[in-house]
């Protein structure tokens, strides 16, 4: 089996290609997509060359902004075989829908982790699983030292007495989030730990609709009354925003909760797997691949020409 990392993440069997979170689909392959965020959808999702497959949530919510209706659906624990290959999916706990794929070609397992968190989250199905495999590719994002995030039950009160002391005080605070998964997240947080009136951008409420079917979201377009604005754009000043990269943020309303593992989060799940190789992709894979090598385990960062596994 080879592995490169061009159009999305590829491997090929025996002359058969099947492509990890393509850019493009191509034509006789088979694209796996992880999860719903732009940057791991291919652009033609709505009208692949070749059959795409992912889970209930994320095709769900593909089918929401993208309006593709084709894509074959993958369920967590089952094997699906395409030609040689033979894929199972794992729940990954970054946003809803989010998934691994464990792939076995001839005697090598191959476990892609995709976006993953193994702390999982209000909106997810489930932390990240993650399998044993001789191979493993695993994101990083947050592959530096420098990012180990505080406990994310501890942001989300903080998140959630933020807005019910700017409620008490007569404002309508607002907080900006991600269009898909972190929005989400914090209408959950915020329906649990506060009894504040959640008001959503139309664009967030499109997006979260089959978020509020599997987990019971709880948030109107039309607030009346004191209420908390959650939106993908804010365009106030005064506005708190919810993401990982606030970590070092000096602002007092912005707050770190990330849907990533940070980096101890990383080495936990390489460490757990031990697996006989490692490849990095994503964020800081250069530098997540030197720290692991330092600790023993041979690891490099996934680039554009064929390596053989």
């Amino acid at each position: 089996m080879r592995i490169r990392y061009r159009n999305g993440v590829e491997l090929s069997c025996g002359g058969e290609r099947l492509l990890l979170d393509p850019m493009r689909t191509v034509r006789g392959s088979v694209s796996l997509i992880s999860h719903a965020h732009s940057d791991h959808v291919p652009r033609d999702v709505d009208r692949p060359a070749g059959r795409v497959l992912a889970t209930e949530g994320t095709a769900a919510i593909i089918r929401r902004r993208y309006g593709a209706d084709g894509i074959e659906i993958l369920h967590y624990n089952e094997g699906v075989e395409f030609g040689r290959f033979e894929v199972h999916a794992y729940p990954a706990g970054h946003i809803y829908g989010s998934s691994g794929f464990l792939i076995n070609c001839g005697r090598k397992a191959v476990f892609y982790t995709g976006d993953v968190n193994p702390l999982g989250g209000l909106t997810v199905e489930s932390p990240a699983r993650i399998p044993k495999s001789d191979v493993l590719v695993v994101e990083s994002t947050y592959g530096h030292p420098k990012y180990r995030f505080p406990d994310p039950h501890r942001v989300r009160m903080e998140i959630a007495r933020w807005v019910a002391e700017e409620v008490s005080s007569g404002k309508s605070p607002v907080i900006e989030a991600y269009l898909v998964g972190k929005s989400q997240e914090v209408i959950a947080l915020l329906n649990r730990y506060t009894n504040v009136r959640v008001a959503v951008s139309q664009r967030v409420a499109e997006v979260s609709e089959p978020f509020k079917g599997r987990f019971g979201l709880d948030y109107t377009t039309s607030p009346e009354g004191p209420h908390v604005l959650v939106t993908h754009k804010a365009r106030v000043r005064e506005r708190a925003r919810v993401t990982g990269w606030a970590l070092f943020s000096r602002r007092k309303q912005d707050f770190p909760l990330s849907a990533h593992a940070d980096f101890d989060g990383l080495v936990s799940i390489v460490m757990g797997i031990n697996p006989e190789r490692v490849f990095t992709v994503y964020g800081y894979s250069d530098e997540f691949a030197l720290w692991l090598k330092k600790w023993g385990v041979d690891a490099e960062p996934l680039g554009g020409e064929w390596v053989n596994i």
